[in-house]
């Protein structure tokens, strides 16, 4: 079973996803058709609908399947997005990046600052030698987010980063 650490960075926070407490921050983002827009699932309809993402988390990280961090401001801890490794592949030493931030916090570097800490821990504290982006042709904004990261683009694959030994 995986373990999900708290992992900082200046100004933000990656921990567990707390239930009820951060219920209303993350219908805030799993809510908005402008930040689902490139999802896999469509906009929560309700923040009722947030218990079903708890669920989910919970079981994939039991099932060491996923780690999936809620991203909270440093100073008041307030959710303002989520990050998480998916897919893993122990073969290949890889897996996936995910993430997703609310609107109001966009054009900040705040997700490149989770996803900095993300990457480090996936190479020290894992050992993972390669990262994937999934990365719909059309969003130019985490296009320009991933590459900023190093990530290269691989049509018709994932754009990929590959991670130096600790």
């Amino acid at each position: 079973m995986h373990q999900l650490p708290l992992l900082t960075t200046p100004r933000l926070r990656l921990r567990p996803m707390r239930r009820d407490a951060d219920d209303a921050d993350l219908f805030e983002v799993y809510g908005d058709p402008c930040v689902m827009r490139h999802a896999s699932d469509p906009p929560f309809a309700a923040v009722t609908d947030v218990a079903a993402l708890h669920d989910s988390v919970q079981r994939l990280l039991a099932a060491g399947l996923s780690l999936e961090w809620a991203v909270a401001g440093r100073e008041d801890d307030r959710v303002i997005g989520t990050c998480g490794l998916h897919h893993f592949d122990t073969a290949c030493a890889s897996a996936e990046v995910g993430c997703l931030l609310a609107r109001r916090h966009w054009g900040q570097g705040l997700m490149a600052e989770a996803l900095r800490a993300l990457v480090a821990h996936a190479r020290d504290g894992l050992q993972l030698r390669l990262l994937l982006a999934d990365i719909d042709e059309d969003n130019l904004r985490s296009q320009r987010l991933f590459t900023r990261l190093g990530f290269l683009a691989r049509p018709p694959g994932p754009w990929q980063l590959r991670l130096a030994a600790p």
